[in-house]
């Protein structure tokens, strides 16, 4: 296993799958500019597998461009209404979410989240959402979430995210991608340091949480915490 990430004593082996810069040619905003092929990101699954229901990843996402576009990850919809929990263990992260209408061309919610090192991000219920390492270094993720279905054609069928994350002269630009019917002015966000009902805590790894399932119901079971699962509880606005 490449040595990204310190493998615990505890930790299960883990699958490995490696999205290639080829197979990210339908969701890139200029797929003519992938012209080698490599691994743009590697995703190491079921590090922690907790009750046969939920399960802790790592990503690693290489410092990279395609056509000026920073290196992101394919994007998906959940197939159940089940929120994710992100933390940046190295480098520089924007997740970008958005919420379809009836018809999924129309994006009625879109979100840019900013995150730092040691910092968490919950992805909403009925939310897609793809990561994106806009930084100078690779950028390192570990995630909580359900074992659910994802549905990877959504995001394919409109060529990406609903805005495309650009390094243009060393700024940072978001570009609506046009194959979307509607798309509202994307919104700036930061995270909240705690949320400890959700077991989010200030310098404390999400990995811990292993420790504490019951901390993890929310994944799980949504629908009781829905107070929780809100834009204004998880965020601030930037």
């Amino acid at each position: 296993m490449e040595d990204i990430f310190k493998l615990e004593s505890d930790m299960n082996e883990p699958d490995i799958s490696k999205r290639m810069s080829f197979d990210m040619r339908p969701v890139l905003k200029n797929p003519e500019k992938a012209e080698s092929n490599y691994p743009l990101y590697t995703v190491y699954r079921n590090l922690y597998i907790i009750g046969g229901t939920i399960r802790y990843d790592v990503t690693l996402i290489p410092s990279s461009e395609i056509g000026g576009e920073f290196a992101k990850t394919f994007g998906h919809y959940h197939m159940e209404k089940f929120p994710e929990i992100y933390e940046v263990l190295t480098g520089h992260a924007y997740f970008l979410m958005q919420r379809r209408g009836k018809d999924p061309g129309e994006i009625t919610e879109v979100y840019a989240v900013e995150a730092l090192a040691g910092e968490k991000a919950v992805m909403l219920p009925e939310f897609g959402h793809l990561s994106i390492n806009v930084g100078k270094e690779p950028l390192i993720m570990a995630n909580w979430i359900g074992l659910v279905e994802y549905d990877y054609e959504t995001i394919k069928k409109y060529k990406g995210g609903c805005y495309y994350i650009l390094n243009s002269e060393q700024n940072i630009e978001f570009e609506e991608n046009q194959n979307y019917k509607s798309v509202p002015e994307i919104v700036k966000l930061r995270p909240k340091e705690n949320i400890p009902e959700l077991g989010v805590e200030k310098n404390v790894p999400i990995a811990e949480l292993q420790k504490t399932p019951a901390k993890l119901d929310w994944l799980i079971n949504p629908e009781k915490y829905q107070e929780l699962l809100t834009i204004d509880k998880l965020y601030k606005k930037v």
